[in-house]
């Protein structure tokens, strides 16, 4: 007789159920394992046996054959040994069969039987509600994971022990946890959006630059890209990590949807905890290309799905390998990155907002010949390292200047504008978009820029002018268009006028930034 039982492995941050069967019959003593697996996954073999010998389970001398289904579909990651483990004990009559239908078993073994937390199993829960499957099984440091979502009855074992009293009705002594006892909602009540406290620089804490702070704030209203450009100690990267305080805090979807990819990325294994603030990921320059945008030889996420729903800030933009920034070209306007695998097509989010800074040229002080000792080929060498592509994805151009002293202290003693305020007419500006056209006015497609952009003749004058003026593209035309959009939301406005045109063709002026 075959015993079968459930359990699943994520493909890039999607949960798939996988069948696991096992087969015992006479012949050679020796277990087999099939059904295209990864090097971790065959070696749960070993794990397997030696768990279930020191938990008091003898394997016996005979020909096993384990398969785990679809065959066509490469097994990977650790999650299979605890569905292993419960279909041999199935196969040998050691549990009820008919108990174990209808469960997902998630879970590594350690040769001691005790059963270790998982990356992934977010993924993997919801995967399960969409086919129908109503309980799970795992880990004990994965039951709050499991239980987020709220679909389905979670059961959480510390060892195989535990497994073997809840599948065959033992009085196990609260051995295992059944997720009856703790509410979704109890559990939600720990990071619902008002108990959120966010730990990001305040806007207040930067003096002057306000045209920078300007520009920051319609970058988080419409969700657009945006460069600083200055010399140094000028503020550039506080400014950038002050964005997030800005931006409204994360429903609760956003929150699962974040916290999905740490969980794959197998960052919250140690410790489950919900992401409750936007992400402000800030990638060094020694980042390869899969630690940017995901991959290795198990794809996880890279940073820039880390950043999901979030900031990317690159400081230092030029300082990046060039074949690292030109890979942005596709994940800017996607918003996803696409990874294939073995003929299989992985999907990781990455709809993020990119704020990166940049010096204006190797030194850092051009044009104050005073201090800048490049030379024209240095700077030229310099800026050819953002080609035009990258730099026509870029919505926003800010020059931030150095302050004089006397400009320094006024501005320190002034009692600049704090990021809840600020935050507010960004919450604004959200919800006119979400009511309009259910998406930041960064992500409109065309249709929708011209059906919610629409100048008027005195608008319609100045942008051809412009169009001309500053040479744009297609790309560049439609998104001054989003910004200035942007600009009137944070207004209340409900038309685009010139003055909303303006203010964004002047972030879009190369002569206010570095490139």
């Amino acid at each position: 007789m075959v015993a079968e039982t459930l359990s699943g492995m994520v493909s890039g941050v999607t949960g798939l159920v996988i069948r696991v069967q096992t087969d015992i019959s006479e012949g050679l003593p020796i277990m087999n394992m099939i059904g295209d697996l990864a090097p971790e996954v065959r070696e749960a073999k070993e794990r397997v046996r030696t768990a279930l010998r020191n938990t008091g389970f003898h394997i016996p001398p005979k020909r096993i054959a384990v398969n785990l289904a679809p065959a066509d579909l490469r097994k990977s990651g650790p999650t299979f040994d605890l569905a292993i483990a419960v279909s041999l004990l199935s196969a040998m009559g050691f549990v009820d069969s008919d108990r174990v239908a209808g469960i997902l078993f998630l879970g590594e073994l350690s040769l001691d039987g005790s059963l270790m937390a998982v990356p992934g199993v977010l993924p993997l829960v919801m995967a399960a509600a969409a086919e129908g499957i109503e309980c799970c099984g795992v880990p004990a440091g994965n039951y709050q994971e499991a239980m987020l979502p709220g679909l389905l009855r979670v059961e959480a074992f510390e060892n195989l022990d535990q497994v073997c009293a809840f599948l065959n009705r033992e009085d196990c002594g609260k051995g295992y946890m059944d997720g009856s006892g703790e509410t979704f909602d109890e559990i939600n009540s720990e990071w619902s959006p008002e108990q959120v406290v966010t730990a990001v620089p305040d806007f207040s804490s930067v003096h002057g630059q306000r045209r920078a702070k300007r520009a920051l704030e319609i970058a988080a209203a419409g969700f657009h890209n945006v460069l600083l450009d200055g010399p140094p100690g000028v503020g550039k990267s506080m400014l950038a990590s002050c964005i997030p305080g800005i931006m409204p805090r994360m429903t609760e979807e956003e929150m699962i949807d974040t916290t999905m990819i740490y969980s794959v990325k197998g960052l919250l294994r140690e410790r489950f905890r919900v992401v409750r603030n936007r992400p402000f990921r800030s990638p060094g320059h020694a980042t390869t290309m899969a630690g940017m945008f995901g991959g290795g030889q198990i794809p996880k996420p890279g940073e820039i799905s880390l950043a999901h729903h979030g900031v990317l800030f690159l400081d230092e933009l030029p300082e990046y390998p060039r074949a690292l920034i030109e890979n942005f070209r596709i994940p800017l306007e996607a918003h996803e990155v696409m990874i294939t695998r073995r003929n299989r097509l992985l999907s990781f989010p990455a709809d993020f907002l990119l704020a990166a800074a940049a010096n204006p040229c190797p030194c850092g002080y051009y044009p104050d010949r005073r201090k800048c000792s490049c030379t024209e080929q240095m700077i030229r060498r310099y800026r050819s390292k953002l080609s035009g592509p990258i730099l026509d994805r870029i919505d926003l151009y800010v020059r931030c200047e150095r302050l004089n002293y006397d400009s320094f202290q006024a501005d320190s003693n002034r009692n600049e504008e704090t990021s809840d305020r600020i935050r507010k007419r960004v919450e604004m500006a959200w919800e006119l978009q979400q009511e309009r056209a259910s998406v930041f006015n960064g992500r409109m497609s065309q249709d929708q820029i011209r059906h919610f952009c629409r100048l008027d003749a005195v608008a319609e004058g100045l942008m051809k002018k412009a169009y001309e003026k500053l040479e744009l593209t297609g790309r560049s035309y439609y998104r001054i268009l989003k910004v200035a959009r942007t600009i009137a939301d944070l207004e209340g406005r409900e038309t685009v006028d010139c003055r909303h045109l303006e203010e964004a063709l002047s972030y879009r002026d190369g002569s206010t930034a570095v490139m």
